[in-house]
């Protein structure tokens, strides 16, 4: 009966789908005007339920967190300001990143910045601007999926306690 029990459980864990953990949002509010980030530098940022996320400049001096661009209701706001030509590297260090958005701010005729995933190395988004005066990126939101061994601890242990009641 406990063999017959336990391989039930490996075949729910083998074909239960990936679900993915709430939408994780990181805004510049937290991290004070003037923070500056360098190639020797990086800033680490947390993001609250999900881990830290790293940025690091990959061609510039340095990148700095302002409020010197304005979001689509003219209202100025910290983000983390890019210059034409500048690239960040932005890598989620907690699990699997899906849906990645970035909320660029201050874009004007000429200027754009996508983001763009590169993956090599880890969860790795690469985001540059081009044209004008540069851009902000004011929040990056995401969805989470779990790693199959957290999934696999929930089965068990709900497998566990069912045993267990009937036992008892």
């Amino acid at each position: 009966m406990k063999t017959k029990f336990f391989v039930l459980i490996a075949l729910g864990v083998a074909t239960t789908p990936a679900r993915r953990l709430p939408s994780t949002l990181i805004q510049w509010v937290p991290v004070p005007s003037g923070t500056t980030v360098t190639a020797a530098t990086p800033l680490t940022v947390n993001g609250a339920g999900y881990g830290d996320v790293k940025f690091e400049v990959a061609n510039a001096d340095s990148l700095i967190v302002a409020a010197n661009h304005q979001n689509g209701s003219g209202t100025n706001m910290n983000s983390l300001e890019l210059d034409a030509g500048e690239i960040v590297w932005v890598t989620f260090l907690g699990p699997q990143a899906l849906n990645v958005s970035f909320d660029i701010i201050g874009i004007n005729n000429g200027e754009s910045a996508t983001p763009v995933y590169i993956g090599s190395g880890g969860d790795i988004h690469q985001l540059e601007a081009i044209g004008g005066n540069g851009v902000g990126t004011a929040a990056i939101t995401w969805d989470a999926v779990p790693t199959p061994s957290s999934s696999l601890l929930v089965l068990v242990g709900s497998g566990s306690l069912i045993l267990r009641r009937r036992r008892g």
